[in-house]
């Protein structure tokens, strides 16, 4: 069976979040221009990589601190 480019994502979404739990993240004065070298690496718009990092950060304090 093949995956559905939806069900890649839910699947990368939930190795992410599970790296997440276990490692915990950095976030630093660095945090933007690590960011900007993200998207020039892999051709993703900046500002949807911030949406998606602050979204996501957002999601994780909100599970470990409510």
């Amino acid at each position: 069976m093949a995956l559905t480019k939806e069900r890649k994502g839910e699947i990368a979404l939930a190795l992410l979040r599970n790296k997440v739990e276990k490692e915990g993240v950095n976030v630093s004065k660095n945090t933007p221009r690590d960011l900007g070298n993200i998207a020039k690496e892999t051709g993703i718009e900046l500002s949807e990589l911030k949406e998606f990092a602050r979204e996501f950060a957002l999601e994780m304090v909100e599970k470990h601190l409510s």
